[in-house]
């Protein structure tokens, strides 16, 4: 089949976690992605279908919003994985009936009842439909700011999935047991998690020349680099890292068992079959919640803690408050006060 030139193709080259490198082809810049390769009659069809959803934007409809969002900033500076996730999402509102409901029927409080069934059609999948719904959110929200809505129907509506992991941490019993089970390399990681609070993307692609004398100092993925995470480097770390060895600058801190980086989701494997071996409930992101209760123990204040981990003061107090204030703080102003004591005599 001969190649046909189609206007407005955006090519995008990226290295993947293991090395190789990938081509993804998008119907423009910002515009969703395709499958298969330039020439190909499936690429040709779904090229063709984009561009007609495209010219839908005059229109003044959900899919027209949709379009709009995937052409700025509010979308191109998502990290690259979070963009092909939310790109399937995006798909599936402008597919879907909904993505026929007009500017007007947004804004009409009653379209709530309307989000709330596509939402449902999901209700199998709680997490899945909450995760459908925060896209919404988010393209309504974006349409709020951009001046096109008055009202985002699609805010706060309750998550079907209630799980709440926000007060979870890693005891020193359960780090122990999972070492038991895991890999050298595999242990290394959840305890330099729990020591630095990283999140999985982050901690993965930690190098060495992010690791100071005081502070690991990176650029976070959630935030696509525009955030310095700022993290202090507690005695536990400092002996952790040395363990570990140092390596050259741009080596990764952490590598699996072949002497590689971890990909995200072979550490997260890995992680969740050695927490079923050692009967650990736990997760890689309850470090996080780890993480604040080593640093309240190093002596941090509660909004200190909460600035290097970015949270509300609130959250941070909660955590603390369970697991921290009402048993190792409290020991150590008991062990204080008998040290301070003990060189003095008792009133008579």
């Amino acid at each position: 089949m001969p190649f046909v030139k189609l206007k407005g193709l955006n090519k995008v080259t990226t290295r993947l976690a293991d090395g190789r490198v990938a081509t993804y082809w998008y119907a423009w810049k910002g515009g969703p992605r395709l499958q298969g390769k330039p020439g190909e009659p499936a690429f040709v069809a779904a090229y063709n279908a984009a561009v007609a959803d495209r010219r839908g934007y005059q229109s003044e409809t959900l899919a027209g919003l949709v379009v709009l969002y995937r052409s700025k900033p509010e979308f191109l500076t998502l990290a690259a994985s979070t963009q092909a996730e939310w790109n399937r999402w995006l798909n599936r509102l402008s597919a879907h009936d909904i993505g026929s409901l007009s500017h007007r029927a947004l804004d009409d409080r009653r379209v709530r009842m309307h989000l709330l069934e596509w939402r449902d059609e999901f209700s199998d999948r709680p997490r899945t439909a909450d995760y459908g719904m925060q896209v919404l959110s988010r393209v309504l929200g974006f349409a709020v700011d951009r001046g096109l809505l008055t009202h985002n129907h699609a805010a706060n509506i309750p998550h079907l999935y209630e799980a709440n992991r926000a007060d979870q941490i890693w005891s020193a019993e359960e780090i122990e047991a999972f070492c038991g089970k895991a890999s050298l390399r595999l242990g290394q990681a959840l305890r330099l998690a729990c020591l630095t609070g990283l999140r999985r993307g982050d901690l993965v692609k930690l190098q060495w020349k992010q690791v100071g004398d005081l502070v690991i100092s990176r650029a976070t993925g959630k935030s696509s680099g525009t955030r310095v995470a700022t993290i202090p480097l507690l005695n536990e770390t400092r002996a952790l890292l040395a363990d570990i060895g140092r390596g050259e600058p741009d080596e990764t801190v952490l590598t699996n068992t072949r002497g590689k980086p971890w990909s995200p989701a072979g550490l997260t494997h890995q992680m969740v079959d050695a927490s079923k071996l050692a009967g650990v409930e736990k997760t890689l992101h309850d470090a996080r919640g780890t993480f604040a209760t080593r640093l309240r123990l190093a002596g941090l204040a509660l909004d200190e803690v909460a600035e290097v981990m970015g949270w509300k003061l609130g959250r941070v107090s909660h955590i603390i408050t369970r697991y921290v204030e009402q048993d190792e703080i409290i020991r150590s102003l008991a062990d204080r006060i008998q040290a301070n004591g003990s060189g003095t005599e008792t009133p008579k």
